[in-house]
């Protein structure tokens, strides 16, 4: 909440919002690999509120009219229920919705019934951060901005249980273990045939906190520089000499657009902050302005990549000598 108050931004800079949003090969009604539920409902929740605002017909007037109540068209306009697919069906001829567009709309509705591959780890996930798994798992561009560690899409097992088994809350040694699984699962997205293209702003604190030990701390480091190599990952790293820095850490995920003709109504960019028991979903375009400027000059003042990688060797080769 602290990045949230005392958030100074001195601009906010249109051109840094501009998508990097590559689509994926949606050919005869195939699913991509990377689909996610969460995604789809949240994209469907956005389509029918927005269809229903140009049909130019209230909530409680829809809700009525396909023998529903209003408090129940309100929690599928925010995502909060999956509808079934006749009931979307019902509204979208409402909102004089037809043919093709009708279908496809229809198709995310059974695919946001579907159940995520993060749902295995319903013990040790609660509900917050499960809406940030499943959107992470779709989106075509993630970049973040870490204050205190290495990213987790980036940690190695050993980093991940270490940050784990010294977290503020403790935790059993079972729960630790399954939290780590999922980390690594949740890595896998960057390895797939249409992986995310991943930005990061780490800032040197992060890449020097000891976390496990310098052994530990060492590979961690190493590993940072090998996927600094990938085509579809670029880390900086933001030195001590930067002055300030931000002091919270934050994503900022870009979605792909459903191909037509999925009508054009869909959410497009999403700002994520984690807090000690919970998170903050932003919406909202001055939200993500926002935080758009802020990692573009998190960008501008960090280094570029490759004296990245030279000053991570330098630190790794500290920890050995």
């Amino acid at each position: 909440m602290t990045a949230i108050r005392n958030m100074r931004i001195a601009a906010v800079r249109s051109a840094f919002l501009r998508t990097e949003v590559r689509c994926p090969a949606w050919q005869d009604g195939h699913v991509p690999q990377r689909q996610s539920p969460t995604v789809r409902r949240r994209r469907l929740a956005l389509t029918l509120r927005q269809l229903r605002d140009r049909a130019g017909i209230t909530s409680a007037e829809a809700a009525r009219r396909v023998d529903h109540d209003a408090s129940w068209l309100s929690r599928i306009e925010t995502a909060e229920v999956r509808p079934h697919p006749n009931d979307v069906r019902a509204l979208l001829a409402l909102y004089g919705v037809e043919g093709d567009q009708a279908e496809a709309v229809i198709a995310v509705a059974r695919q946001a019934k579907q159940r995520g591959w993060w749902q295995r780890y319903s013990d040790v996930l609660p509900d917050w951060f499960a809406a940030y798994v499943g959107m992470e798992s779709e989106a075509s561009v993630i970049r973040t901005y870490e204050c205190q560690m290495v990213p987790g899409l980036l940690q190695t097992e050993e980093y991940a249980r270490a940050a784990f088994e010294g977290a503020p809350v403790p935790m059993r040694d079972d729960k630790v273990e399954r939290q780590v699984s999922l980390r690594m699962e949740r890595q896998a997205i960057l390895l797939g045939d249409d992986p995310p293209l991943l930005r990061v702003v780490i800032d040197e604190g992060a890449a020097r906190r000891m976390v496990g030990g310098p052994e530990v701390l060492h590979r961690q480091l190493n590993r940072l520089i090998e996927d600094s190599t990938k085509g579809n990952v670029q880390i900086q790293l933001l030195p001590y000499s930067a002055g300030v820095g931000f002091d919270g850490s934050f994503v900022i995920l870009d979605f792909p657009p459903i191909p037509e003709p999925y009508p054009d109504a869909a959410e497009e960019r999403m700002v994520y902050v984690d807090t000690l028991t919970g998170a903050l979903y932003l919406d909202r375009s001055s939200e993500i302005a926002a935080y758009a400027a802020a990692h573009e000059q998190l960008q501008a003042q960090a280094l570029a990549p490759k004296p990245t990688r030279d000053t991570l060797r330098a630190i790794a080769a500290e920890l050995i000598t």
